[in-house]
């Protein structure tokens, strides 16, 4: 049976205007498309940013821009409809006239696609520190907090324009929102540093029964017991900490910590239950996904998969594996392993090594372990721990019919998966029963790269 991946492509996506795109993905049995931004480029903006991206070397993104890189600024990719966003704090951007040219191309690019047989999703990225959401590529970090409602309020009526400008587009990918998982000093995605405490925040910790200062006091009791594992203390942890209640035990030793947890958890569901029916209720036969990390990680960024399937229609979990960079998980896990060990006088690398893979779940190789995981994967690692988080995936999803895993290569100076870790990765999916993943990015494939996954798509 065929494993045919979601194709995501991303600004410049005037590659859709190319008539080879379409071509060349249905004769790789591919037929489904993701738009990640719904955002045309603007030659005359005044955030310019740099397409394509450096690590975007397919010939198409170039052609799309006129064969040399352009410094040029995301914007929308069509006009507003002001009426669905009165009273909301959040405002989409105007269109430009100049761009609506372009727009209408976009459309018309949709619309032939959807009537060539393919399927089209766009892609909120983390709409919840965006000022756009949908159709608006301008980054704003730190614009909002994830728990003010008007941004919920904003996303389902962004989701309703966007459906009435691309009457053709099957489903809305929602990206987060996550709560960090590093605890490496000075990482993109220390969970130590990140904090609000807005009165969006305060609230939901009140619905909870407590305020955001015990939120701050669990997420600091964590790292304490982290700067506690002596090599005794993890022995004792892999002896005797097994099981549901063992380490439910390790876990209440300081309430607040499961406080902590609880707080992230709400935090999480409640947005994205909230985005999630809101579509639903305007948009019925709109297919909602929502993204999260592996099981290994997802807890501690705030997501329940097993509960996100009773309001999402797909789960998306990141089967992100490479090291270095961020977001891989094989740099995540060198990353706790090296910190524990300068945390901790006299803990050994191996038993580091064993608690984390203990309290996460997840098992690592003999034959790979953190010290190696720079360099090419055996295949013991695919068989298993990329195996076992494919397998708790697929369980947690509820089964290959909701389940449509991100699939990547790279973030950001990462070392990147080799074609032959990608098809070890995809035959680890295939063998598990998974019918479809989204491949990210489109844009940066180079020909080993295809040829790996059009192996499996053309089955």
């Amino acid at each position: 049976m065929a494993l045919k991946p979601v194709m995501l492509v991303r600004p410049p996506i005037e590659i859709l205007f190319d008539d080879g795109f379409w071509d060349e993905l249905e004769e790789a049995g591919i037929n489904e498309v993701g738009i990640q931004w719904l955002a045309l480029l603007d030659a005359k903006g005044d955030s310019p940013n740099r397409y394509p991206q450096p690590e975007d070397t397919h010939p198409r993104g170039l052609a799309a821009v006129g064969g040399e890189p352009v410094d040029w600024t995301p914007g929308p990719a069509y006009a507003p409809n002001r009426d669905l966003y009165d009273g909301l704090s959040y405002q989409p951007q105007d269109l430009p006239d100049h761009m609506v040219g372009l727009s209408t191309k976009l459309k018309l690019a949709i619309e032939n696609a959807t009537q060539r047989g393919f399927t089209i999703w766009t892609m909120d990225d983390k709409g919840y520190f965006l000022s756009g959401g949908f159709g608006d590529g301008t980054r704003k970090a730190a614009l909002t907090c994830v728990n003010d409602p008007d941004l919920v309020g904003y996303g389902i009526q962004r989701a309703r324009d966007t459906a009435a400008n691309f009457p053709g587009i099957h489903g809305i990918i929602l990206d987060g929102p996550d709560f960090k998982w590093e605890i490496k000093p000075g990482h993109r995605d220390d969970l130590f540093l990140e904090e609000c405490g807005c009165r969006h925040c305060q609230r939901v910790a009140e619905s909870l029964g407590f305020g955001y200062d015990r939120v701050l006091e669990g997420r600091d009791a964590f790292k304490t017991k982290l700067q506690e594992l002596s090599n005794e203390a993890v022995e004792d942890f892999l002896a005797n900490r097994a099981g549901l209640f063992g380490s439910m035990d390790w876990w209440l030793e300081d309430p607040a910590l499961a406080d902590w947890m609880r707080y992230k958890a709400a935090v999480v569901e409640q947005h994205v239950k909230a985005l999630c029916n809101g579509i639903h209720e305007y948009l019925p036969e709109m297919k909602v996904a929502t993204s999260s990390r592996m099981p290994s990680l997802a807890p501690l960024t705030g997501h329940n998969l097993r509960r996100k399937a009773a309001f999402n229609d797909f789960e998306m979990p990141k089967l992100y594996w490479w090291s270095g960079g961020v977001a891989g998980w094989r740099g995540t896990a060198m990353n706790w392993v090296d910190t524990l060990v300068d945390w901790n006088d006299g803990l050994s690398r191996e038993n580091a090594t064993a608690w984390f893979s203990a309290a996460f779940d997840i098992p690592i190789p003999a034959d790979y372990q953190t010290a190696d995981m720079a360099s090419e994967a055996p295949d013991s690692f695919f068989s298993e721990t990329v195996a076992d988080q494919i397998r708790k995936m697929l369980a947690n999803a509820g089964g290959p019919d909701r389940f449509m895993p991100w699939v990547g290569l790279e973030h950001f100076g990462s070392n990147w998966l080799t074609p032959s870790e990608l098809r070890r990765l995809l035959g680890q999916l295939e063998a598990q029963g998974a019918e479809r993943y989204s491949f990210f990015v489109y844009n940066e494939i180079k020909p080993d790269i295809w040829d790996v996954i059009t192996e499996f798509s053309k089955k």
